[in-house]
């Protein structure tokens, strides 16, 4: 799935692979270049254990549900969705 935000006079794009638990990155942490960041990442810190177990069984528009809320919660709005 890719999902696109915007917050924070930037934007950010995660392309997220459930089954084989990839994960990478666009934004300005990257310098807006495509990085793959380990998947715990995309968990909070001290908290990526439970929060990978807890999504674990969630069908796809559950978990991109989760990721939506997380970012809105940072103050990400989501701006585009790649499936």
């Amino acid at each position: 799935m890719e999902l696109r935000f915007s917050g924070s006079g930037e934007f950010c794009k995660l392309i997220i692979d459930r089954k084989n638990k990839r994960f990478r990155l666009i934004s300005k942490m990257t310098n807006y270049q495509e990085e793959e960041l380990p998947w715990r990442m995309l968990f909070d810190a001290g908290k990526e254990k439970e929060q990978d177990k807890a999504t674990e069984n969630l069908e796809d528009d559950e978990f991109k549900t989760a990721i939506i809320l997380e970012m809105a919660a940072k103050g990400y709005k989501l701006i585009e969705d790649g499936g």
